[in-house]
């Protein structure tokens, strides 16, 4: 059955990208918020995305076609005629499982249910349902018309028709629709997340200061560094995801002491205009780094084991993508693309293990290992590579595994 008719739930940030992202291919949405204030906050900000598009090249008459496929409702009983509805509220299980709740009574019983949740259990939100089969995750990345990655993820009782609808769905968005089966942050925030607090022990370390860490990493792969990435989207989220991992994960993920500190004290960076750099209160442009934040690290600096290198952040985000690998969280040869589409990296961790060699990363990370710890204990399935003398990743296992992810 095709989907036409698409409701948003949430007329917050998200909301509004995605909407747009659905008026760009064509699709008609019923943008759906219980407060009137939010929704006219969240047509603002969808003529603001328009707009931009329009600067871009856009003719006005075609933003103002996209912009006219869009209706606003205050109501759930609205959407009794949609196929799809995406959930895009407060990231709390409470808040989404009323809202699918109200949709599970109001939709049509083939309606697909997706949360947009960026690391909530799937399986957790559709156990509040009659018909579980129906709900899925579809991961739009910030901002969702413009980033190419969906991240499709079945809960525990998710249909394989659902499945394929949703796959078919964000492919017709033009967008790089990726199956992840259901584990905490799925799979590119997981990998991020590794990245992300390595930057934050090296720095906690002195080990480089925060523009060399930056640099470093937009050097090797990244188009922005993990430090300035963090002061976009804020320390305060950046706590709360590291702390849900390290509950789900362990060890690996403990969050570094330095962002609970920054977090401690306001400094969450562009909306509070402190962070790892200052910003302009008015423009939030990236100034000096926070000279405070530099005498604090200096001031109870660990002492650091090795010389700095770009590797340092790079081989968690590698060993992590091998323990998902072996998880089967995805595919073999998805798990690159995933990574560029979502993160805008230049080449992808498997990429580069390759092109640094999977022995060295194993050599690197053992010795890493038994500097540092449990966070670099080196993924089993790297080993069983490097044991078996293999210098490049198995394009047939990985051909093999895509189609058992597929016919799942």
């Amino acid at each position: 059955m095709d989907i036409r008719k698409v409701a948003v739930v949430g007329a917050g940030t998200m909301g509004a990208s995605i909407t747009v992202a659905l008026v760009n291919s064509g699709f008609q949405v019923l943008l759906l918020d219980l407060d009137q204030k939010a929704l006219d906050a969240g047509i603002a900000k969808i003529d603001r995305m328009l707009g931009s598009l329009v600067k871009k090249g856009l003719p006005q008459a075609e933003a103002d076609q996209r912009k006219s496929l869009i209706s606003t409702v205050e109501n759930y009983k609205d959407l009794a005629e949609v196929d799809l509805a995406i959930e895009a509220v407060l990231e709390k299980m409470e808040v989404k499982s009323a809202v699918f709740t109200e949709l599970e009574k109001h939709c049509k019983n083939d309606t697909i249910l997706a949360t947009n949740t960026s690391s909530l259990s799937i399986t957790e939100i559709a156990s509040h349902l009659k018909h579980p089969e129906r709900m899925i995750g579809l991961h739009f990345f910030n901002p969702a018309h413009l980033m190419k990655l969906v991240e499709v993820i079945p809960g525990f009782d998710t249909s394989e028709e659902t499945i394929g609808r949703s796959i078919r769905f964000a492919q017709s968005l033009d967008k790089l629709a990726v199956r992840v089966e259901e584990c905490a942050s799925f799979l590119v925030n997981r990998l991020l997340g590794r990245y992300m607090t390595e930057a934050l022990w090296c720095l906690e370390e002195s080990a480089a200061g925060i523009e060399e860490i930056d640099k470093a990493a937009v050097d090797f792969a990244m188009p922005v560094g993990p430090l300035a990435l963090r002061d976009m989207n804020g320390a305060d989220i950046g706590l709360a995801v590291a702390r849900f991992n390290y509950q789900e994960y362990g060890e690996r993920f403990r969050p570094a002491e330095i962002l609970v500190e920054m977090v401690s004290r306001q400094w969450l960076g562009q909306k509070t205009g402190r962070g790892f750099y200052v910003y302009d209160p008015d423009t939030r442009k990236r100034g000096a780094v926070n000279s405070e934040l530099e005498q604090l690290i200096s001031a109870n600096a660990r002492p650091h084991n090795k010389p700095f290198s770009p590797l340092r952040l790079f081989l968690p985000m590698i060993n992590e993508a091998f323990l998902a690998l072996q998880e089967n969280v995805c595919a073999l040869d998805d798990l690159d693309p995933a990574l560029m589409a979502g993160l805008g990296m230049r080449k992808g961790p498997l990429a580069i293990a390759e092109e640094i060699g999977l022995a060295h990363c194993l050599e690197e990370l053992e010795l890493l290992f038994n500097l540092y710890g449990e966070r670099f204990r080196p993924a089993p399935l790297l080993k069983r590579y490097v044991r078996a003398g293999r210098k490049q990743l198995d394009r047939k296992r990985m051909s093999d595994t895509k189609q058992v992810m597929l016919s799942k």
